[in-house]
């Protein structure tokens, strides 16, 4: 195995529906060894309740808070939150966070699915910039939560979903339509691209309503994967939106791409009349990251067969140079390792602020140990 080298912060019924045939060889696999953390102090402003994590330059990261609407922004060094936007201290753009950038820092854009708008706002300054209001078909909603979104050199990329079928439906996926949006800088549409692949799309019955598209925006390109298909494949930011490059993920030694569901459609009626519904949870990517270097994902895995350790992560990396595919070893708890935020040089961020097994939120630094 070739040597590799990275050092990492870290912040922290049923039936097998299908499974992508990708042939090649496994990864080659690395050990994540954790070596210390930092404790998060919030001083004035607590946040509560963690959605998004994104590295601002290379010494700061930013959070968004779902419990109570915010954005945070954290000393990497210290561990200090050195700024903060909240909803309740801007009545005029009483946002709900369902995504943000942070691209342009120290100017901060939120989208919000209750005004279908982007807020802007000077997160040092703490001052609200302007709303942009998005023209978005009648049928179509900004996601709720954890949406794709992206700021562009020309406008944003915003991932839209529709409320008129059922998420438990199979034709919720045959019917969701282009799931990306491309606006210009005033709210314009420009285009949309994007559908949910044929393996999602051919189910007959009801899989887990949870998030499958994963994406990142780099050197004016959209990296996007649906973890089922078993492929990653890259988009020109701008019109005509077609695919210039893909590439196979190969099958790893712990992240299942295997597609779960039920083999029956299953609705709240069902739950309403006190049925125990036991739904298969599948695999899927918490974060894709892209630099110069490299391409990371961060799985998120259900294991069933050990309760007390229900949900773990671990990293799936692909090294540009050397065309080859790593694999951390060592899957470990999400409340012990967090969530991906961000790369610096050959330094990864992790962040870990659940509040789900600590009252404390944490930066964690590890480094990564090659296996021979």
């Amino acid at each position: 195995m070739k040597r590799f080298t990275l050092a990492l912060i870290c912040i922290i019924s049923i039936n097998a529906c299908s499974s992508p045939e990708n042939g090649g060889s496994p990864p080659d696999l690395a050990e994540l060894v954790i070596v210390d953390s930092i404790r998060v102090n919030e001083n004035n402003f607590y946040l509560n309740g963690q959605g998004q994590i994104k590295i601002v330059g290379e010494s700061l990261i930013a959070v968004s808070s779902i419990r109570k609407p915010a954005i945070g922004l954290i000393d990497l060094k210290t561990g200090n939150q050195i700024a903060q936007i909240s909803a309740s201290e801007f009545p005029e753009a009483s946002f709900f966070p369902s995504s943000f950038d942070i691209v342009d820092f120290p100017v901060l854009y939120i989208a919000d699915r209750y005004s279908n708008s982007i807020y802007e706002f000077n997160i040092l300054e703490k001052k609200f910039i302007r709303r942009i209001k998005l023209q978005i078909p009648s049928e179509k909603v900004i996601k709720i939560a954890l949406g794709e979104f992206h700021k562009t050199s020309s406008g944003f990329l915003v991932e839209l979903t529709t409320g008129k079928v059922d998420t438990m439906h199979p034709d919720y996926y045959r019917n969701a339509g282009n799931l990306i949006y491309s606006f210009n800088s005033n709210g314009d549409s420009i285009g949309s691209f994007l559908k949910y692949p044929e393996i999602f799309t051919s189910q007959n019955g009801t899989i887990n309503s949870q998030t499958y598209l994963k994406s990142t925006h780099f050197n004016n390109s959209f990296l996007y994967s649906f973890p089922q298909e078993g492929k990653i494949k890259r988009i020109k930011d701008k019109a005509p939106f077609s695919v210039i490059e893909e590439m196979d993920i190969p099958e790893a030694l712990y992240f299942d791409q295997t597609l779960k569901g039920l083999d029956r459609i299953v609705t709240f009626d069902d739950f309403q009349n006190g049925e125990n519904i036991q739904f298969p949870n599948n695999h899927y990517f918490n974060s894709i990251l892209e630099n110069e270097t490299q391409i990371i994902l961060e799985t998120w895995m259900m294991n069933s067969e050990k309760p007390s350790n229900p949900r773990t992560s671990n990293l799936l990396i692909y090294d540009k140079a050397e065309e080859t595919w790593y694999e951390t070893s060592n899957p470990r708890n999400i409340l012990d390792i967090g969530m991906l935020a961000g790369v610096v040089n050959d330094t990864l961020y992790f962040y870990e602020g659940s509040l789900m097994k600590s009252d404390e939120k944490y930066i964690k630094r590890a480094v990564l140990k090659p296996i021979d």
